[in-house]
């Protein structure tokens, strides 16, 4: 074991000098001063200037990291393959050693794309992770002191705190290579950022990588807490946190300095040395705390697992819970549209950056309402069949935990839409919410009949939200297609009524069913039926569509009103159901053929 330990050692040396030998090439533009690859101008020795020479040395450098590498795996097989905590990341580091000379490669001949260095950043620290997992546990475990629970809670903690750092490395390794790492010209909030940083919104990116800083701060320093705590059992983990902490400051200060000095090289170079270093310092903490963990007797490791799988199920059934708080089912339809007007707003498909801020804060727009809703109507959910296994009627979450997760929600979604997107859209999102919590829920649905016809604005919100993402504005198409799911949303809502009229009666809501009857309900669909039809028609008027969806609008507004015409004869609730499931077919296939008849036409 001695010998794999010291291998593994000295690869990980050499490992972390690769990587400051990266960000060295990069800070100092010389990753294509060798143009060709492997060899430098079609040879192995030449040093026609100070960038092809740094260039070489990080290359003769990796060759080294790979021959110690095999080294290490060799070394594993031979003297470790019984302790599958050394064979395993041995083993694991080769492909790895394999994907990283061919990304190295690919960055030098595709002329340094900024998706493939962050690849090649990734693959570089999860050698250098590999290695000192390898190097950790080739040494004998230590007698455990402490409640293996404890150790193993402490251990899922560093790991989690370990990946943070490594998502926010990667984060960073994308704002240099994007072009960002100037947008913010101040710290740590962003000041007035340059037109051109506006105009591609790498801005954002820059403070999206602050905003993760902060995040991955705070957890570490909980982290450093824990381990602080637990010193008296596990001294040297405690120290090392604290030595990661020290070292997440300092590369804080660093990237500060970064911004405000107009990026120098040698900040670039020390702010990846030290984030790397802390990267290693929370992979070794992880380690020791799984190596200790060896010394916990069979029998009880067996106890700990059952108990540590049931808590895990209690975490799933916590997350499960409020998460159908959030109505999922019911909020993927509203981020379909809200993404769809997006297309068509753009005339093609929106910016990834764009379209993934925008849907989140969507969806926690969404969740906000669709939680808060569950607050406000927890005594008829407690009574109506179809709502009685929801996370508050059955007890799984306290009244007041469900109202704070929505307002959080509602919170987290203007700052994400405000500072991500653009101010009118977070405006759209919050008066989505408020016009579902305080005209519908509270004004509409318990005192009349036209509840879901009023309301149902709300749900029509997120495609204006989507337009403003797009657009920062709000015109007639925009209108129009707003139009659409509000008058959509009465026969699909009264064909859910028909199927649950009892509940709605038990509850006491005065749904259109409940109160004029099946009949009146029935041809109110059919009506709203036939004002659907007509102002999906209105898009094509207005030429903001064109041939393909008039088809196709006629076909499914067509088939919309036959089966609404069979409801009015036939008087069965199996046509009640048909439309209701055929409605939200129906929504999601009318945007789909809208987007694909802009892109087309744009």
């Amino acid at each position: 074991m001695k010998a794999i330990q010291r291998i593994a050692w000295v690869t990980v040396a050499f490992t972390y000098i690769l990587v400051g030998l990266g960000v060295t090439v990069r800070a100092n533009n010389a990753g294509l001063s060798c143009p060709d690859w492997p060899l430098c101008y079609g040879q192995p020795f030449v040093f026609p200037d100070i960038g092809a020479l740094l260039e070489e040395i990080h290359r003769y450098t990796a060759s080294i990291v790979s021959i110690l590498v095999i080294a290490l795996a060799i070394s594993a097989l031979i003297w470790g393959r019984k302790n599958k905590q050394i064979l395993i990341p041995a083993l694991l580091a080769v492909p790895l050693l394999a994907v990283q000379v061919v990304l190295g490669g690919l960055t030098v001949l595709m002329k340094l794309p900024p998706s493939i260095i962050t690849a090649h950043l990734a693959t570089a620290l999860a050698i250098f992770a590999a290695v000192i997992t390898v190097a950790t546990m080739s040494s004998p475990p230590t007698p455990n002191r402490e409640r293996p629970e404890k150790t193993r809670r402490f251990a899922q903690q560093a790991m989690t705190t370990a990946l943070l750092v490594y998502g926010l490395m990667l984060s960073g390794s994308y704002v240099v290579g994007s072009g960002a790492s100037l947008a913010c010209p101040s710290w740590p909030l962003c000041g007035q950022a340059p037109s051109w940083a506006v105009y591609f919104h790498l801005n954002d990116v820059n403070m999206l990588h602050r905003y993760i800083a902060t995040f991955v701060g705070v957890v570490l320093a909980w982290t450093l807490f824990s381990a602080w705590r637990r010193r008296s059992v596990a001294p040297a983990q405690a120290w090392i946190a604290l030595v990661a902490a020290v070292l997440f400051i300092a590369q804080a200060t660093v990237g500060a300095l970064l911004v405000l000095l107009q990026k120098p090289i040698f900040t670039q170079i020390l702010h990846l040395a030290l984030s790397t270093a802390v990267w290693g310092c929370l992979v070794l903490i992880s380690a020791l705390a799984a190596r200790q963990l060896r010394a916990t007797p069979q029998g009880e490791d067996e106890q700990l697992a059952e108990a540590e799988s049931e808590h895990v199920g209690r975490i799933r059934q916590i997350i499960s819970s409020y998460v159908d708080l959030m109505k999922p089912h019911v909020t993927v339809l509203l981020l379909g549209t809200t993404a769809a007007a997006m297309a068509i707003a753009a005339g093609s498909l929106p910016p990834l950056g764009l379209l993934v801020a925008t849907l989140l804060g969507g969806a926690m727009a969404a969740g906000s309402a669709n939680c808060i809703n569950c607050y406000l109507d927890r005594d008829i959910d407690q009574i109506m069949g179809r709502t009685q296994r929801r996370s508050l009627p059955s007890g799984k979450v306290q009244p007041t935990h469900a109202l704070i997760f929505g307002i959080a929600l509602a919170i987290g979604s203007c700052l994400l839409l405000s500072t991500f997107v653009n101010l009118l859209s977070a405006s759209l999102a919050l008066a989505a919410i408020l016009f579902y919590v305080f005209v519908y829920t509270l004004g509409l649905k318990r005192t009349t009949a036209q509840n879901i016809v009023i309301g149902g604005a709300a749900g029509a919100v997120p495609v204006l939200v989507g337009w403003a993402a797009v657009t920062n504005t709000i015109t007639l198409p925009a209108i129009w297609l707003f139009a659409i799911i509000f008058y959509w949303t009465p026969p699909h809502f009264w064909a859910l009524s028909l199927l649950i009229q009892k509940d709605y009666e038990k509850a006491h809501v005065p749904m259109l069913p409940v109160v004029m009857g099946e009949s009146e309900t029935r041809k109110q669909i059919f009506l709203y039926s036939l004002l659907l039809l007509a102002v999906t028609l209105v898009l094509f008027a207005m030429h903001t569509m064109g041939y393909i969806y008039l088809f196709s609008a006629l076909i499914m507004g067509g088939i919309l009103i036959y089966m609404s015409v069979r409801l009015l004869q036939e008087k069965t609730k199996g046509w009640a159901r048909t439309i209701f499931w055929y409605s939200n077919c129906y929504l999601a296939a009318i945007f789909a053929v809208m987007v694909i008849d802009r892109v087309i036409h744009y």
